[in-house]
């Protein structure tokens, strides 16, 4: 028996989700008309408001709602059928379900949705002929449905939905997106629990956001169309095929330049036929292109070869190109004679270069529809699975993962083709990070990523898909380049903000989840957060930030310690890159761990309580950074001096007392502060401590918030801090004498290649 509900979204009712429902009409009542509608805040109530309005929902009663009553299947039923605008027969009596009557006294009433449901394909039941109207909707059985109408499947297939055993194995994508799409939140313990029933409250607010995001008229579309290429004869054994036809403005007029594909369909090599390549425009005026320098003089047999073409016309009014023709010229008559080999329409296929804009619906698809790449013969597909944002001072790059699959029977190498970002009418051309060519096996899935950067305030539309070309005069050594396309996919929901195993809020202390065939970090190796604070620092005005990685190796060999990065990422999208702390271990052992940390700079005006951490893989050969996981994580409490978490340690100040010592030398008085100090050390025996963990340090401050010296004192070698009494002096005063009412601020301090990091974390007085 099925555990879930099936829902199959078709093309065509994808264009109806969420339209507006006809046949009921908008209701009159709002919040104020149920009473257990009252307690919810102002913003809640206005969802409600506008979806009671829209006649999409009612109370179970005149006065009532049900907010917290569950939702059972017959109750979706009609939901759905009223929220995707489906056709209703009210005057059905007999259903194809064999649980479903009129009859029902609780659930008859929903016979026609149910049936509206299973003529739109967005349900096939529970069992064998069955609907079970009673039986309970699940969160998670939700999430898939409003994901689903939404068109985002394909975005789930690169959402691993992280470890919350909350959820269906099936459904962990599908509640991760949802959270990510803020369609549904998690409970309070950070899971989403989505094997709970769904309350009336969670199907409001769920659909009214689905509703706020679905665009009218976008339609399913797990694939981009094949390209398929025609075929022209030119002679008994040479077929031609055209990849590409280029058109590109230049300061003289325009450069023109054709991409040919020929075929050798003999048992023998063939030279290539002799022809002009010309091209045609609206006018009737034709132009002769120029064979590349590069070009092959001979095609293998059963193979094939590209040709490239080029000619630059002195026009500087708009050209229409709408010809290509292949055109065979004897020179041995007089005159001349020429003969129509082929002639091929081009006016629908011309790319014109950065003023190129694709205006065929058909040919931008979602974020995450899988494509081919143009005029290629290839078994490989490919789908944008995740996009990150980076900053070079306030330079954007966005880095797009996009997902390799080949679904052939033998290898083959990815080609050359990069991404350009379109931000109307401006295009910014990327390049693709990895440098070296890659090559897919059969059934094999890799990665490959591309940076594109844009302006400052650029904000993008869409990504295309681009071919590089080149063309080669003759006499000459350097070829010019240029990009030819046809198709490309829109961003991610948030302009990727969130993306990846993204959306769970991350509980301290567990391993956290990598994106699939993430390849940085090892797979015996556990990475888990185990602190993460954020302080005031009041000397140098702005706020530091600390996080600590505990990295155990589960393996029996040793593994290296991975340079990852981290940044946050708050509210408002601005996001604080960290340094790593300098880290002299190369290798973990086995049935280890190390903990490394990361600082943050935060300006003194973020308020947040919750960032995002999304952990980075450091691309080859490159500054370039990939994000493979993410998470929601709160920051923690300060700490007193009674428990100090410093990870792997934890300490209690019992006491302490400050004494002043005055001597008399040569030169006169010298002053010294002395700290004896009572501690408790508690330690995680797993964790290895590097040569550079953390120090503590200790800052002497004056009655007016003056620093009068510091002491950093290490937990390992020389002059460590251990459990018990000890005596710590502060000679490298700054005043040259003694102070009363002197504190003692306590700090973190960790080194990283950018200086000195201090997180601050209680004041002794």
């Amino acid at each position: 028996m099925k555990k879930r509900l099936s829902v199959i979204i078709s093309a065509s009712m994808a264009a109806a989700l969420f339209s507006s429902v006809a046949a009921v009409a908008a209701s009159t009542k709002s919040s104020l008309d149920f009473s257990d509608l009252n307690q919810l805040d102002a913003g809640t109530k206005a969802k409600f408001d506008a979806m009671i309005s829209e006649g999409i929902f009612d109370g179970v009663s005149d006065k009532v709602f049900g907010l917290h009553d569950k939702m059972n299947r017959a109750q979706f039923a009609k939901a759905a059928a009223l929220i995707f605008g489906l056709k209703v027969d009210a005057s059905l009596s007999v259903s194809s379900f064999s649980d479903v009557s009129t009859s029902d006294p609780a659930n008859g009433y929903a016979l026609p949705y149910i049936e509206a449901l299973k003529a739109a394909n967005l349900t096939d039941g529970y069992g064998e002929n069955t609907y079970n109207p009673a039986g309970e909707v699940t969160k998670e059985q939700l999430a898939a449905f409003l994901i689903r109408g939404l068109n985002k499947e394909a975005e789930v297939r690169s959402n691993s939905g992280g470890n919350d055993s909350t959820v269906s194995s099936w459904a962990k994508g599908y509640a991760a997106l949802a959270v990510q799409l803020n369609l549904l939140g998690n409970q309070s313990d950070g899971r989403f629990g989505g094997i709970s029933p769904a309350t009336r409250e969670l199907l409001v607010t769920s659909s009214y956001e689905a509703k706020r995001q679905y665009v009218p008229g976008r339609t399913v579309q797990k694939e981009l169309p094949v390209d398929e290429l025609k075929t022209y004869s030119l002679t008994d054994h040479a077929q031609a095929q055209i990849k590409s036809v280029f058109q590109e403005k230049t300061p003289e007029g325009w450069r023109v330049g054709a991409v040919i594909k020929l075929n050798n369909t003999s048992g023998s090599t063939i030279r290539i036929p002799d022809y002009e390549l010309r091209i045609k425009t609206a006018d009737g005026t034709v132009y002769t292109l120029q064979a590349s320098a590069s070009n092959s003089r001979s095609i293998l047999p059963q193979g094939n070869v590209t040709l490239s073409y080029m000619t630059d016309i002195g026009i500087k009014t708009d050209v229409g190109l709408t010809n290509l023709q292949w055109v065979d010229v004897n020179q041995d008559v007089y005159p001349k004679r020429e003969t129509l080999l082929a002639d091929a329409a081009v006016d629908s296929i011309v790319w014109r270069g950065k003023d190129a804009e694709i205006k065929d619906p058909a040919l931008i698809g979602d974020w995450g529809v899988r494509f081919a790449i143009p005029g290629e013969t290839s078994a490989l597909k490919y789908s944008a699975v995740n996009m990150s944002k980076q900053f070079t001072g306030q330079t954007p790059t966005y880095i797009v993962e996009v997902q390799a699959e080949n679904q052939g029977s033998y290898a083959e190498t990815i080609p050359d083709f990069v991404l350009s970002g379109k931000a109307g009418s401006q295009s910014f051309i990327g390049k693709r990070v990895e440098e070296t060519p890659i090559s897919i096996n059969a059934g094999e899935h890799k990665s490959i990523h591309f940076a594109i950067t844009t302006d400052t305030d650029a904000l993008l539309d869409a990504f295309y898909v681009l071919s590089t070309e080149s063309f080669l005069k003759q006499g000459q050594t350097a070829p010019i380049q240029y990009y030819t396309g046809r198709i490309g996919f829109r961003l991610p929901v948030n302009d990727g903000v969130t993306t990846g195993p993204v959306g769970n809020s991350y509980i301290f202390g567990t391993p956290m989840v990598f994106k699939p065939m993430n390849n940085f970090i090892n797979p015996n190796l556990n990475v888990s957060l185990e602190e993460l604070h954020v302080t005031n620092n009041g000397e140098t005005g702005n706020k530091t930030g600390l996080a600590k990685f505990m990295l155990v190796n589960k393996s029996d060999k040793p593994i290296p310690v991975p340079a990852f990065g981290a940044e946050l990422a708050g509210k408002e999208g601005k996001t604080y890159a960290g340094s790593r702390q300098t880290v002299s271990a190369q290798e973990i052992a086995p049935g280890t761990g190390i903990v490394v940390s990361y600082g943050f700079n935060l300006p003194s005006t973020e308020q947040n309580e919750q960032y995002q951490l999304n952990v980075q893989e450091l691309l080859s050969n490159s500054a370039y950074k990939s994000t493979i996981a993410s998470y929601k994580v709160s920051i923690q409490n300060d700490n007193d001096h009674n428990s100090i978490s410093f990870y792997p340690f934890k300490l209690n100040l019992k006491s302490w007392t400050l004494s002043q010592l005055t001597t008399i030398g040569a030169t006169g008085f010298s002053y010294t502060y002395k700290l004896n100090l009572d501690m408790d050390i508690e330690r995680d025996a797993e964790v290895v401590l590097d040569t550079n963990f953390s120090k503590m340090k200790f800052e002497l401050v004056d009655s007016l918030g003056r620093s009068l010296g510091s002491s950093s004192f290490p937990f390992t070698g020389t002059n460590r801090l251990v459990s018990g009494t000890q005596q710590l002096s502060f000679s490298n005063l700054t005043q040259d004498q003694t102070r009363n009412n002197v504190s003692i601020k306590v700090y973190e301090t960790v080194s990283t290649p950018a200086g000195d990091v201090d997180r601050f974390i209680t004041e002794l007085k």
